[in-house]
């Protein structure tokens, strides 16, 4: 009953966005109360505490704003876009798992790797390949074969090859994908296209994969004693895992230009209807559907939660405060920088990493950088302030200690979160710094 209220309130969610209907949108609002309730308490605690605190902090506020009574229900449903994009995103991890992409595993990582230089790059790249159709989930079956097959290394060596290879690629992968709930966040906020917008974030994910790539030979590496005797088990091939790439950022421009839709109801769109036309070219269309209703069930049922009472909280709260002059007292220091644009750039990572640190989801930051910087930067600089909230909020999957993907890995490695933010600290701040200089040799 639950996941099915869920779906029903989504689906009317995404009509309204799509026919612009501000009834539909309001009557949302309503109906996704009880969804907010029910989610608070299946939530982890901190999702919870972030919630909360953007609910009373935007009730605190709600007296000094200027918002009338019959607006207040649309604010919960302003952000309901970005939970019915979370809820269909895992039907790109069944469409992988069901053409059994994830058998390759052992042959992509340790063919002829000799080297931990050379499992470093392999395990850097297979993450870089995967990721941006199965996100994290991917995660634990790399950093598991890894864990495993590195055994003869000293446990420093081998959790620094694990901690660095699969989560910077994590972040190398998604910066550019527009399956990624925080491209597509930065978009939403912006209002930016995503086509601009993808020579910056290629360049940058090109420049930086580079780097990792080179500091292992530069390094040079300790020799391995692996069997390097793998084959495909029955798994598709690396050009077709890139040729469906292309494939969905073409028809994600082609549809949105047809349809004259925002870049994220295309990409809600095209998501299903792109996995199942892939699984049905393979003749694996019967085995995608039992696999993609058992995916949509289990995130309707545990993995939305979260997410839903971030985005409904972040909704209420944004809504209010941009209707306060609390901003504008906030923002008159910031004023002084208007001429040195690109100092307030630099400040946007320190601001999302800072906020990482005492557990902030990037999400959340990015809202509220937003709401402070968006009146200086974005008129001049749209694509600069777009690329650096992803780059940013990208940036602290790598190093966050409350982060799940960071708290994964330290779980798989049995190592201290924090050790893992150490570790990868140093490439979120280079992440940062070449993205502005990048952002400034190429205007």
């Amino acid at each position: 009953m639950q996941r099915l209220y869920y779906a029903i309130v989504l689906s009317i969610v995404f009509i309204g966005l799509a026919l612009e209907s501000t009834l539909l949108l309001s009557l949302c609002g309503i109906l996704s109360l009880p969804m907010f309730f029910y989610s608070f308490y299946r939530s982890n605690r901190l999702f919870k505490g972030m919630g909360l605190a953007f609910l009373v902090i935007g009730a605190v506020l709600l007296p000094f704003s200027t918002i009338s009574f019959n607006e207040l229900p649309q604010l919960f449903s302003s952000n309901l876009t970005l939970v019915v994009f979370v809820a269909i995103v895992p039907l790109m991890q069944a469409a992988i798992e069901t053409l059994y992409y994830d058998r390759n595993v052992n042959a992509w990582l340790f063919t002829r790797a000799n080297t931990t230089g050379k499992v470093e790059n392999r395990a850097l790249l297979t993450t870089y390949g995967f990721v941006p159709f199965m996100n994290f989930s991917i995660l634990p079956l790399l950093q598991n074969t890894l864990n495993d097959h590195l055994s003869e290394l000293p446990k420093k060596t081998r959790n620094s090859i694990i901690s660095k290879s699969t989560l910077r690629a994590y972040a190398l992968a998604l910066v550019w994908m527009p399956m990624e709930i925080m491209v597509v966040t930065a978009i939403g906020l912006t209002g930016e296209s995503y086509f601009s917008l993808l020579p910056y974030l290629l360049l940058l994910s090109v420049t930086m994969t580079i780097i990792e790539m080179v500091r292992p030979r530069v390094l040079k590496g300790t020799s391995l004693n692996l069997i390097n005797d793998y084959t495909n088990a029955k798994g598709r091939s690396k050009g077709s895992l890139v040729t469906a790439v292309v494939v969905f950022l073409l028809l994600v421009t082609l549809i949105g230009e047809w349809l004259e839709l925002s870049f994220l109801l295309t990409v809600i769109l095209l998501i299903p209807l792109f996995s199942y036309t892939w699984t049905l070219l393979f003749g694996k269309s019967k085995p995608f559907i039992a696999n993609g209703q058992s995916a949509l069930g289990k995130q309707l049922k545990t993995g939305i939660h979260p997410f839903l009472v971030l985005f409904m909280s972040l909704g209420w709260f944004t809504g209010i405060l941009n209707q306060t002059e609390l901003l504008t007292i906030v923002q008159e220091p910031l004023r002084a920088f208007e001429e040195h644009p690109y100092v307030l750039l630099l400040l946007i990572p320190l601001s999302f990493y800072s906020l990482a640190l005492i557990g902030i989801h990037p999400i959340a930051s990015m809202v509220l950088v937003h709401e402070i910087v968006a009146p200086i930067l974005q008129p001049g600089m749209p694509i600069e302030l777009t690329v650096m909230y992803i780059v940013s909020a990208l940036a602290t999957f790598t190093m966050s200690p409350y982060g799940i993907v960071v708290t994964m890995t330290a779980r798989h490695t049995n190592q201290n979160p924090y050790r893992i933010m150490l570790t990868n600290l140093p490439f979120a701040l280079l992440f940062g710094v070449i993205a502005v200089g990048l952002l400034i040799l190429i205007p």
